[in-house]
């Protein structure tokens, strides 16, 4: 799993710094901010998302993917796949931290931090987990691994365990990660 920590982390450094890299030259290009941040806060500040409508939309659009991943696993696709998810998140993750950067300074990496608490405590343990189980059972459609019954039973019950952390991590964002920036928010940006 050591091997597999490694590769994910360089992936994830990776995309984190074309994420940075690209929010600072499309700020530096367009001449403004041009984040959803805004938005999103003015959203909050009205009180028009509610805990509930933000759970089903998560979970729409993350169910989605979480079904393709797990799907892909049993196919030789598990492994782009992953490899383009770890990317993907770290360009997030880089772009997410510049904005706060760029638009409060230093005290926007502590708000940007707050992005990720709680549902980070769930998140990051159940997608490594979910990109290696992937990995490992996709790297027996690669070589000449022998696939049995056995395998995807346990394939299956893991995914299973994974799911239940990827709800509560949803429901964390849903309903305690909006208290958290609110809080942040009106305290200290």
């Amino acid at each position: 799993m050591k091997k597999y920590l490694n590769v994910f982390f360089l992936l994830y450094l990776g995309g984190f710094v074309v994420g940075v890299l690209c929010c600072n030259f499309l700020r530096s290009y367009a001449g403004y901010q041009t984040s959803l941040l805004g938005v999103y806060l003015a959203d909050r500040a009205a009180g028009s998302v509610s805990g509930s409508g933000i759970f089903l939309r998560l979970f729409e659009r993350r169910g989605v993917w979480f079904l393709l991943y797990l799907i892909s696993g049993v196919t030789p696709f598990g492994i782009p796949l992953v490899l383009g998810g770890l990317l993907w998140l770290g360009f997030l993750g880089g772009n997410l931290l510049t904005v706060f950067l760029m638009e409060y300074g230093i005290r926007g990496i502590g708000a940007a931090l707050a992005c990720f608490f709680p549902q980070g405590l769930f998140y990051v343990p159940s997608v490594l987990l979910f990109f290696f189980f992937i990995v490992q059972m996709s790297q027996k459609y690669w070589g000449k691994g022998i696939r049995v019954k056995a395998d995807y039973r346990a394939y299956l019950f893991f995914m299973t365990g994974i799911g239940i952390f990827f709800l509560l991590a949803l429901f964390m964002e849903s309903y305690v990660n909006q208290n958290v920036l609110s809080f942040v928010i009106e305290r200290f940006l």
